[in-house]
């Protein structure tokens, strides 16, 4: 089965006509964006290797500062002289983590970009990408339902496909023993009327081995559950305002790789959700 399927018959159709040179490929973390880019570089460019023709920038291991960008402009003048055939792509990882004068200088460069570049900014969430740069870009969205980890699952658990809000690697780790068994640890401490510290550290313990991961799973179930008391009007007037805007705290968090002491976020996550069910 392919992946994406629908994205890359798009995709080829355009390259085979006038071929857009700036895209924002966007769909939740774990869609398998980025593989798939890659993936359709090797195939419309016919090749396995792909170090001369893929250029990237602002990963988990290396954010992009104003030098870094000056030099991916530079980069973009000089690669394609040489061949009318293949492409060479400059993927743009996180954008959103960029600062604004980052933005600013590749304004240009994605707007009308050398011949034969073509300039791909991957994103977990479109909102967080700027209009101007949005304004520029033709937009290709991933459908997570199209990804392999939910069809390599046997079995399709529904509560488990809503508490992932569709994001697959939340889904596969829920659909496991050990997923299971966080999930109810989580649903347990929820359903509790007061925050109590000793199952804090109890669960903390429990998820410190593959923190970041479990992390996200935790985040998406209280999400989850407090979606689903705003749909159910549990909260009253006077708290649905704090409560959409803990909605918008925690989507946040959850959403930009950012370097803070999630442990410390996370109990500050569970300290405001007992103050907001109170």
């Amino acid at each position: 089965m392919m992946i994406h399927k629908d994205q890359f018959i798009f995709l080829k159709n355009c390259f085979e006509n006038k071929f857009p040179q700036s895209w924002i490929f966007f769909g939740p973390n774990g869609v398998g964006k980025y593989e798939f880019t890659l993936d359709f570089i090797k195939r419309i460019n016919n090749l396995e290797n792909l170090n001369q023709y893929v250029y990237e920038i602002n990963n988990h291991e290396k954010p992009a500062l104003i030098d870094d960008i000056r030099e991916l402009i530079s980069k973009t003048k000089l690669t394609n002289s040489f061949s009318k055939k293949l492409k060479t792509f400059f993927l743009i990882h996180q954008m959103e983590t960029l600062n604004i004068n980052c933005i600013n200088a590749l304004l240009k460069s994605i707007e009308e970009p050398p011949e034969n570049t073509v300039i791909i900014i991957l994103t977990h969430n479109l909102r967080n990408i700027p209009k101007t740069i949005q304004s520029r870009c033709i937009k290709l969205k991933f459908n997570p339902l199209d990804c392999e980890l939910f069809f390599d699952e046997k079995e399709i658990k529904e509560e488990n496909f809503l508490l992932s809000n569709y994001n697959p690697k939340i889904f596969h780790i829920l659909n496991n023993e050990e997923g299971e068994s966080l999930k109810k640890k989580i649903l347990f401490i929820l359903k509790k009327n007061n925050f109590e510290l000793n199952d804090f550290y109890e669960l903390f313990e429990k998820i410190s081995s593959n923190f970041n991961n479990y992390f996200s799973v935790i985040i998406n179930i209280i999400f989850f559950e407090i979606k689903s008391k705003i749909s159910s009007q549990v909260f009253k007037s006077d708290k649905m305002k704090s409560a959409l805007i803990y909605l918008e705290f925690i989507k946040n968090i959850s959403t930009n790789e950012l370097n803070i002491d999630k442990k410390k976020v996370l109990r500050l996550i569970f300290s405001e959700y007992f103050r907001l069910i109170k």
